[in-house]
């Protein structure tokens, strides 16, 4: 087909992406390739839940590990999917598993450093206590 002078066949938009768009493929890889460690620490924490749960006082705290297994097990399934789909959907969902879990470990980690100051600074009372009353440590 030709054009008149001085106009020019229409231009698409080019098809390559820019370079500094990353693919999804290439953002899911480190979890994809942890996924096998992931599944790992999925099966260990939630046997030891369910041991925990064989005791008494474990039945109580059996929750936690169990739950953190879960989590894992399912962010390593969602980056398996987005390496091997390409779904940003389903990275993202490995990703706000793994933010779940570090969230989890954190109040953890926070609720056990406040009980440890607590015990730290009860003991530490008896011990002065006792020794203001003559007991010998």
């Amino acid at each position: 087909m030709t054009y008149p002078e001085g106009f020019e066949p229409p231009t698409r938009p080019p098809t390559t992406p820019p370079p500094e768009t990353i693919r999804v493929q290439d953002a899911a890889r480190p979890l994809f390739e942890a996924k096998g460690w992931m599944k790992l620490l999925a099966v260990v924490s939630i046997g030891g839940g369910a041991l925990y749960a064989l005791t008494i006082v474990g039945i109580i705290f059996a929750w936690l590990p169990i739950w953190i297994g879960v989590l894992l097990w399912q962010s390593a399934g969602a980056a398996e999917d987005a390496h091997a789909t390409g779904s940003s959907d389903r990275l993202l969902a490995s990703q706000a598993k793994l933010k779940t879990l570090f969230t989890l470990y954190g109040i953890v980690t926070l609720v056990g450093l406040i009980l440890a100051i607590i015990a730290i600074i009860v003991l530490g009372g008896a011990i002065i206590t006792g020794v203001r009353q003559g007991f010998s440590v």
